[in-house]
C-alpha cells in the first residue's frame, strides 16, 4: 500500500516527447495502444459482459458516469435503480434496494458484491441460473481460490484463474529467455547471490514500476519520481519501465514508447494483444525487462511491491546477470483484508487461503531480492518476522520535497482559507487523502459532529478522492456547509488545503495494515507546520514525536471530538505542536538528504567505490 494519496511531494512534473517521438505523438505507438484496447475489450466482453459493462460505467469520466446513472433511473426494476443510485453515489439508497429486492439478477448481484454486501450476493448467485461468474468472483472476493476455480465451467476465465493461482505458488518464477551477460549465460529462476562485478562510477539504476507520472498522480508515483530524480541529480543514470499495456490499463495513452517526465524517461511495454494468463505475462515483461536492461547499460534492477513486480524484475535481473532491489511500501495481503466491509469479513479474509498465499509470496520475493528497502521501523520488523534477513534491509523513510520545505507555512490558516474562497471562521480539521474505508474518516466526520452538538464551531475539509467517498458525503450531510469535500486536487492545490486546515487529521482504524505501514500525511502535516492527531498506533507513533501532535485511541469518535475541541480553544498549542512539527521534519525527512541512502544501498551491490553524494 505505502501511501496511496502522497499529494504533497511537491513535484509540478513536465512531460516532454522523448527525442525519439520526434515532439509528438507517435502514431505507430498510439495504433498500438488502440489495438491493445480493442482486444482487452473484446476479451471482456466475451468473458462476462454484464461485469464489463458495469465496470466500465463507474470507471468513465464522472459526467459520463453520472448521465448513465440518471438514465438508468428510468428504467424499471430494482437492478436498474440499484445501478443508478450507486452511480450517482448514493449507496445508503443502492444498499437498500439490494437488500429489500424480490427480483434477483446478475446486475443486481454484481451491484451487491461492489458494494460489499457478500450474503446478499452470495443470495442472488445462488437464486439467478447462469451465476457462475458471479459466483467465484464473491468466493475469490472471499479468498477462496479453489472454490472459486471449482465452481466455473471450463473456458477462458477458469484457465486465467487457475494461472493466477499458479503465481501465487511457492517457488514459482517465471522462465525468461536466456540472456548473454559477461560472456556466459545465466539461468532464469533469481536467487539472493547474484554475482557483481566491481565499479567506480555511480550504479546505473532501471526502475520496474506500477505505474507513473504523468499518468497517474498518487503518492506512489510521486515517491517513485521523487527517488529516480534524488539518484540523476546525485549522478546516476536512472530509467523506470511501467507495468505491462500501462497506461491504457487506466485508460490512457502515452505520447511514445518512452515519455520524459522532467527528464526522467518513462518506458512503456504496451503488446499489441496482451498475452491471456498471468504468467505468460509475466514472462513476457520479464523478458522485455532484461532486454531494456542490457540495452540502457543498467547495473541494478529496483521494483516495489507487490509481489507481481517482484517476480518479473527477479527473474530478469538473475537472467541479465543483475542484483535487485525489492522495495516494500506496503503490505499487501493485510491492505486486501482491510477492504472487508465488516469485521467478520475481514477477519474472514485473514484466515482465507489468498491471504496465506499472498504473505507467503510476499516473503519469498523479498528474501530472493539481493537487497530490501522498506519504509519504517514497524514494516521492518515485519519482514524480519517473516523470515527476510535484517542485514538484508534497508530504512528509507517518506520524506518530503521542497515543494513542502519551501511552502509559506507563515499564513494563518484562516488567510488560506480567504485565498480559496472558503469561510476564514471557525476552526477547520481534516486532511489530504485516498479515501478508503481503513483510512478512517468516517471516524472524524462522526468527530466534527459530536464537537459542534457541544457548541465548538469546528469543521471540516477532506480533500482527495477514492471508493468510500459516496458513503462518506452522506455521512457528513448533518454538517451541511460546515462540510467540504473537494475531490481530487493536484499536489499543488492539496498543499493549500492543508494549509487551509487549523489542524491535520489521521484518524486511521486499528487495522493489521494500518498499524504497520507509515504513511507520508503526517510528514507532510508537520512539514507544513500544522498540529497533527493521529490514531494510536505502531506506524504512526514512530513517524509524530509527543511534541509535534497528539494521539488519540482509534475508531473513538468521542475522544476524537474531546481532543480537537481542546485544540480548537488554544490556538498557542496549535501554533507550537506546528512549529515543533516542521522544525523535525527539516532537520530529518527532507529528501534530499533520505535519497542518498539509495545510492549507499546501490554501491554496496555492485562494489562501486562511491555512491550518491
Amino acid at each position: 500500500m505505502g501511501d496511496p494519496a502522497c499529494f504533497g511531494c511537491g513535484y509540478g512534473p513536465q512531460l516532454r516527447a522523448h527525442p525519439h517521438t520526434g515532439g509528438r505523438m507517435n502514431l505507430i505507438f498510439l495504433v498500438r495502444q488502440l489495438a491493445n484496447v480493442a482486444s482487452t475489450t473484446t476479451s471482456h466482453i466475451n468473458d462476462d459482459r454484464v461485469f464489463f459493462g458495469m465496470q466500465l460505467a463507474r470507471r468513465l469520466p464522472g459526467p459520463a458516469s453520472r448521465l448513465i446513472g440518471h438514465t438508468l433511473g428510468f428504467v424499471p426494476g430494482d437492478a436498474g435503480q440499484a445501478a443508478s443510485a450507486w452511480l450517482l453515489g448514493r449507496e445508503t439508497k443502492a444498499k437498500c434496494l439490494v437488500s429489500k429486492s424480490l427480483t434477483p439478477s446478475r446486475l443486481l448481484g454484481e451491484i451487491a458484491l461492489n458494494l460489499g454486501l457478500i450474503d446478499e450476493a452470495e443470495g442472488i448467485a445462488n437464486s439467478v441460473p447462469g451465476a457462475a461468474a458471479l459466483s467465484s468472483r464473491i468466493r475469490w472476493t472471499k479468498g477462496q481460490l479453489d472454490e472459486a476455480i471449482d465452481v466455473l465451467p471450463h473456458g477462458a476465465r477458469r484457465t486465467r484463474l487457475i494461472d493466477e493461482r499458479l503465481c501465487l505458488q511457492p517457488g514459482w518464477w517465471p522462465t525468461v529467455t536466456s540472456h548473454i551477460t559477461a560472456g556466459r549465460v545465466r539461468a532464469a529462476k533469481p536467487d539472493s547471490t547474484s554475482s557483481t562485478v566491481r565499479r567506480t562510477d555511480r550504479p546505473a539504476a532501471l526502475h520496474v514500476l506500477t505505474n507513473s507520472l504523468p499518468h497517474t498522480r498518487s503518492g506512489y508515483a510521486y515517491r517513485s519520481h521523487a527517488i529516480l530524480t534524488t539518484l540523476q541529480e546525485a549522478g546516476h543514470r536512472v530509467a523506470a519501465a511501467t507495468r505491462p499495456s500501462y497506461p491504457v490499463t487506466i485508460g490512457r495513452v502515452s505520447s511514445g514508447p518512452v515519455e520524459s517526465v522532467d527528464g526522467i524517461d518513462y518506458m512503456r511495454q504496451v503488446p499489441l494483444r496482451p498475452l491471456p494468463t498471468p504468467s505468460a505475462r509475466l514472462r513476457d515483461q520479464a523478458d522485455w525487462l532484461a532486454t531494456q536492461a542490457q540495452e540502457r547499460g543498467a547495473q541494478i534492477l529496483h521494483t516495489t511491491t507487490h509481489y507481481v513486480n517482484g517476480l518479473a524484475t527477479g527473474a530478469a535481473a538473475h537472467a541479465a546477470g543483475l542484483p535487485w532491489v525489492y522495495e516494500v511500501r506496503g503490505v499487501l495481503e493485510e491492505t486486501w483484508a482491510a477492504g472487508g466491509s465488516t469485521l467478520a469479513e475481514r477477519e474472514a479474509r485473514r484466515a482465507s487461503q489468498r491471504f496465506e498465499l499472498m504473505r507467503a509470496k510476499e516473503i519469498e520475493v523479498a528474501t530472493a531480492a539481493d537487497a530490501v528497502i522498506t519504509l519504517g521501523e514497524t514494516m521492518r520488523d515485519h519482514l524480519v518476522a517473516g523470515g527476510v534477513p535484517s542485514d538484508k534491509i534497508t530504512l528509507i523513510p517518506n520524506s518530503v520535497s521542497d515543494a513542502v520545505v519551501n511552502a509559506d507555512v507563515t499564513r494563518a490558516p484562516a488567510e488560506v482559507r480567504a485565498s480559496l474562497g472558503m469561510s476564514d471562521e471557525g476552526v477547520w480539521v481534516g486532511t489530504a487523502a485516498s479515501i478508503v474505508g481503513y483510512e478512517g474518516l468516517d471516524v472524524l466526520v462522526d468527530a466534527v459532529i459530536l464537537a459542534r452538538a457541544q457548541g465548538v464551531d469546528l469543521r471540516l475539509l477532506i480533500a482527495g478522492d477514492g471508493v468510500a467517498l459516496p458513503e462518506l458525503r452522506e455521512r457528513a450531510k448533518a454538517l451541511g456547509e460546515h462540510a467540504v469535500f473537494t475531490g481530487r486536487v493536484s499536489q499543488t492545490e492539496a498543499i493549500e488545503r492543508q494549509l487551509a486546515l487549523d489542524a491535520i487529521v489521521v484518524p486511521r482504524k486499528n487495522e493489521p495494515v494500518c498499524g504497520l505501514v507509515t504513511p507520508i500525511k503526517p510528514i507532510e502535516a508537520m512539514g507544513l507546520a500544522r498540529p497533527v492527531v493521529i490514531s494510536d498506533l505502531p506506524a504512526l507513533r514512530e513517524l509524530v514525536p509527543d511534541t509535534a501532535g497528539l494521539c488519540v485511541s482509534p475508531e473513538n469518535p468521542r475522544q476524537l471530538a474531546d481532543v480537537l475541541s481542546q485544540l480548537a480553544c488554544d490556538d498557542n498549542a496549535r501554533k507550537r505542536f506546528g512549529q515543533n512539527g516542521r522544525e523535525h521534519v527539516l532537520g530529518t525527512r527532507r529528501w534530499k538528504d533520505i535519497g542518498r541512502r539509495y545510492g549507499q544501498v546501490y554501491s554496496q551491490l555492485t562494489g562501486a567505490e562511491a555512491g550518491a553524494k
